[in-house]
C-alpha cells in the first residue's frame, strides 16, 4: 500500500486538476489515499444515498421494492443524464425498477422520484447512520472520498441490508451506461460495480472492483476517484491511469 500510495500521488501530480482519492482493500484493512477528506461536489454520486437508503428501508421490512412510484409533473428533470424525462407523466413502476433507472441511467428524474419517496431527512438520517459526517445531501451536495468508501462498504456488506439486497444492488452498480472511467483501463473480465459523477469541472467514479478470477462478489477492492479543475477528457484519463494503479497493485497476479 506504501508502494501503490505514492504511485497515485505521481499519477495525480503528471494530471491537470485537484484530485481526491481512497483505494481500501478490505482483506488487509489497508488503503491508499489523496485528499480523502477533502469536500467535492457529489453530482450523481449523491444517487448512491438514495439507492442505499431505499433497500435499506426493504431490509427492515418498511417498504417492498415491488411497491409502486408514478412519476409526477415536478419530477421530470430534462437536464444532464437520464432516460425518464422522456416518458408520459403518469408512468409508474416498482420501486426496484426506479432504482435500476436511477444508477444505470444516472437518471435524474428517478433521483428526484425517490428523493420524494424517501424524504430527504431519512436519506440524510441513513448517511449519518453509516458515519458519513462530512457529506451534504441534495444543497449544496458535497462529500469527501472518505464518505463515499463508507456508503459503497454498506450497500456491499450484507449484513446491513442482506445478502440477496446487497447483492442486487451490486448487480445495478455493474454494466451501466457509462463504463469509460474506472473500468475502461481495467482488463476484461473484471467487474465494477460503480456510480460517476459529473457536474461543471468536477468528474468523479467510485466503486468496489472484482478482478477476473475472483468470486465477483465477496472479494475485491473498493476505489474512490474526483477530478476537479481539469477538462473531462482529462479527468477521465486521470481516472482511467488511477483506477489501472490501484488494479496492479491489488488483483492476484493472474488477473493484473
Amino acid at each position: 500500500m506504501e508502494e501503490l500510495d505514492e504511485r497515485l500521488r505521481s499519477i495525480s501530480q503528471a494530471h491537470s486538476g485537484t484530485h481526491g482519492m481512497v483505494v481500501f482493500d478490505p482483506y488487509s484493512g489497508e488503503s491508499a489515499s489523496l485528499n480523502a477528506d477533502r469536500r467535492f461536489v457529489a453530482a450523481s454520486l449523491s444517487k448512491l444515498y438514495s439507492l442505499l437508503t431505499l433497500y435499506g428501508a426493504a431490509s427492515r421490512g418498511e417498504l417492498s421494492l415491488e411497491d409502486e412510484i408514478t412519476m409526477r409533473s415536478s419530477d421530470v428533470w430534462a437536464e444532464g443524464t437520464g432516460v425518464l424525462y422522456r416518458y408520459p407523466v403518469g408512468t409508474t413502476m416498482t420501486l426496484r425498477e426506479c432504482a435500476r433507472f436511477l444508477i444505470k441511467e444516472s437518471d435524474n428524474t428517478a433521483e428526484v422520484m425517490l428523493n420524494r419517496y424517501l424524504g430527504e431527512k431519512e436519506i440524510e438520517a441513513e448517511l449519518r447512520r453509516i458515519g458519513a459526517r462530512s457529506t451534504s445531501y441534495w444543497l449544496p451536495n458535497t462529500t469527501t472520498p472518505n464518505d463515499i468508501l463508507l456508503v459503497l462498504k454498506a450497500i456491499a456488506d450484507p449484513s446491513y441490508t442482506s445478502p440477496e439486497l446487497s447483492a442486487e444492488m451490486l448487480d445495478i452498480m455493474t454494466g451501466t451506461a457509462f463504463e469509460d472511467r474506472l473500468p475502461r483501463a481495467l482488463p476484461e473480465g473484471t467487474r465494477v460495480a460503480h456510480k460517476i459523477g459529473s457536474y461543471e469541472n468536477t468528474f468523479s467514479d467510485a466503486g468496489k472492483v472484482f478482478p477476473e478470477g475472483t468470486d465477483g462478489a465477496g472479494q475485491g477492492y473498493y476505489v474512490v476517484i474526483f477530478s476537479e479543475g481539469a477538462t473531462e477528457a482529462e479527468a477521465r484519463e486521470t481516472i482511467q491511469d488511477l483506477s489501472l494503479a490501484a488494479h496492479r497493485a491489488l488483483a492476484p497476479p493472474n488477473a493484473r
